[in-house]
C-alpha cells in the first residue's frame, strides 16, 4: 500500500515532523516574515486548526450533513488545506530547506486523496501533480506503479469542473495536462494492459491534439526500454489508430 492507514492523523503526524523546523528557521533568519499575515508560524497554526476541525467533523460520521449544518464547504476547506501546505512548502524552499519543502508539498497528495474519498473536489492541482510525479520517479516495480495509477485516477476523478474545462490550452505546463500525461505514463509502466487502455482512452478524449505525439514517443520507449510484448501491442494499436493520414473529402 502506498498510503497505509491514510487518515487525518497520518497527515497531521507528517506535517508536524516537517513544519516546526521551517517556522524556527524563518524566525532565526531575521527576515521579519513572522510579522506578516501569512508568516510560517501562522500557516502552521492554520493548518493544525484545520486538521483539528476536519477530524472533529469526520468523527461524527456524516460529513456532508455536519458541514452543511454549519454552513461549511468541504471543497473550500480542502482547497485551503492544499494551499496551506503549498505555501509552507514554498517558504521552506526560499529558506533552502529542500527536504522539508518536498515533504510538505508531498503531503498534498494524501490530503487530496482524503478530500476525494470524502466526496470533495480538488480545485488546486499543481502541488498534487508535483507530488505524484516525484513518487512516480521513485517507483520501479510494475505492481507499485499500478497502485500509483489508482491513486492518480482518484485525483483525476475528483478534479473540479473548472480545471476539467482546460481553458489554458496554450500552456503545456498546466497541471491538468500534466496529470493526464502522468496518468498515461504510469499506466504504461505498470505493464497492466487494462490500465493502459483505460488511461489512453482518457488521454485521447481530453487531449486529442496531443495524442499522436504521445503514442509516437511511446513507440520509441517500447524499443528503448524493452517493454513486454503485451504492452507493446496496446501502444502500437493506439499509435496506428492516430497515425492514419488525414484526407480531404
Amino acid at each position: 500500500m502506498l498510503f497505509p492507514g491514510l487518515d487525518l492523523n497520518y497527515i497531521g503526524q507528517q506535517f508536524e515532523s516537517a513544519a516546526p523546523a521551517v517556522v524556527e528557521a524563518s524566525r532565526a533568519s531575521g527576515s521579519g516574515a513572522d510579522n506578516a499575515d501569512h508568516s510560517p508560524a501562522m500557516l502552521e497554526q492554520a493548518m493544525l486548526r484545520l486538521l483539528e476541525l476536519l477530524t472533529i467533523v469526520e468523527s461524527r460520521g456524516d460529513m456532508s450533513a455536519d458541514f452543511s449544518q454549519h454552513d461549511i464547504d468541504l471543497n473550500e476547506l480542502g482547497d485551503y488545506a492544499i494551499q496551506l501546505l503549498s505555501d509552507l512548502s514554498s517558504v521552506a524552499g526560499s529558506l533552502n530547506m529542500a527536504p522539508q519543502s518536498q515533504s510538505l508539498e508531498d503531503l498534498t497528495l494524501p490530503m487530496a486523496l482524503w478530500i476525494a474519498r470524502h466526496e470533495g473536489e480538488l480545485r488546486t492541482l499543481e502541488p498534487i501533480v508535483n507530488a505524484l510525479s516525484r513518487m512516480a520517479n521513485t517507483l520501479r516495480e510494475p505492481s507499485a506503479l499500478a497502485q500509483l495509477y489508482e491513486v492518480t485516477s482518484e485525483v483525476h476523478r475528483a478534479t473540479g469542473s473548472l480545471l476539467r474545462q482546460d481553458l489554458e490550452k496554450q500552456n503545456p505546463g498546466r497541471p491538468w495536462r500534466l496529470l493526464l500525461m502522468n496518468q498515461a505514463i504510469i499506466a504504461t509502466r505498470s505493464h497492466q494492459t487494462a490500465l493502459i487502455d483505460e488511461a489512453y482512452q482518457v488521454l485521447v478524449e481530453a487531449l486529442p491534439e496531443e495524442a499522436l505525439r504521445f503514442f509516437e514517443e511511446g513507440m520509441q520507449q517500447m524499443e528503448a526500454l524493452n517493454y513486454p510484448e503485451v504492452v507493446r501491442q496496446v501502444v502500437e494499436k493506439y499509435y496506428n489508430l492516430w497515425n492514419i493520414p488525414k484526407t480531404l473529402h
